[in-house]
């Protein structure tokens, strides 16, 4: 999660835009120091953190795997009461009605989490197109090491050119977490993302120390009163922040960032 002008920090990014909303959202985020965490239905990529379980299991696999879960979950019952339910339960359904029921049940819960996305360059002119209203609005760069709070929390996305194969009996809950939520189809690869996901909280906004914000990074086509705004905003702060100015390369298709000079 290094950038390369960045070789003793671990850094992440967040692109924003100003335009509707968004500019009072933005604001939220240098003046009080919130940020937005999406349930995963409202991502633009109709294939992120959907759960798929590409196995079918034999009636055996069913009881048994339907025996775990009813030891875990009601630990008060016996073996005997156990096994009692699971042929009760097993006769009414079929295993692939199982499997739909548990992917239908894992897929409201990871509906149900908050997920922040960032990124590990701030100099990806997609990204700036895509995020930041076509390199009118701002980046964001927070000090992300492994021990800082919040921001240390982030993980790492995996792109491949397959959909994850998730074996609903063969892989632990962990590393089915780990398929839906942080692997994404290879198209992806240029945003470099990182994610942290709430467990706990769902979506919503989330408050982040604020000294964690290190600087803020103004688009190459980015209005002049726009940027006064922005700096009306960052005086308001109580830990100051550097102020830096993306601008083209020429000759080349790469930004190069420098610090804001008005």
């Amino acid at each position: 999660m290094t950038n390369s002008s960045e070789e003793s920090q671990m850094v992440l990014y967040r692109f924003r835009h100003l335009l509707g909303p968004h500019r009072e959202w933005t604001k939220d985020i240098l003046t009080q120091s919130v940020l937005y965490f999406s349930s995963p239905s409202e991502f633009n990529d109709p294939f992120d953190c959907k759960v798929y379980y590409r196995n079918r299991l034999s009636v055996e696999h069913l009881k048994e795997y339907y025996f775990s879960l009813l030891r875990q979950k009601f630990p008060h019952l016996n073996r005997e009461q156990c096994k009692t339910k699971v042929a009760q339960d097993t006769k009414r359904i079929t295993p692939e009605e199982f499997i739909a029921k548990v992917t239908e049940g894992m897929q409201t819960s990871a509906n149900e989490l908050g997920i922040l996305s960032l990124s590990a360059t701030s100099t990806n002119i997609l990204l700036w197109s895509h995020y930041a209203a076509s390199h009118t609005g701002i980046c964001l760069k927070f000090l992300a090491e492994s021990t800082t709070p919040f921001f240390g929390l982030a993980q790492q996305v995996n792109y491949k050119e397959d959909y994850p194969e998730v074996d609903l009996l063969a892989h632990s809950p962990d590393d089915q977490v780990q398929s839906f939520l942080l692997t994404k189809a290879i198209d992806w690869a240029y945003e470099e993302e990182w994610r942290i996901i709430g467990h706990n909280k769902g979506s919503g906004p989330k408050f982040f120390p604020e000294e964690f914000l290190l600087e803020v990074i103004f688009g190459a086509r980015m209005k002049q009163e726009d940027k006064e705004e922005v700096l009306s905003w960052l005086s308001k702060r109580n830990k100051p922040v550097q102020v830096s100015q993306a601008s083209l390369s020429p000759g080349s298709f790469s930004l190069k960032i420098e610090p804001y000079r008005p």
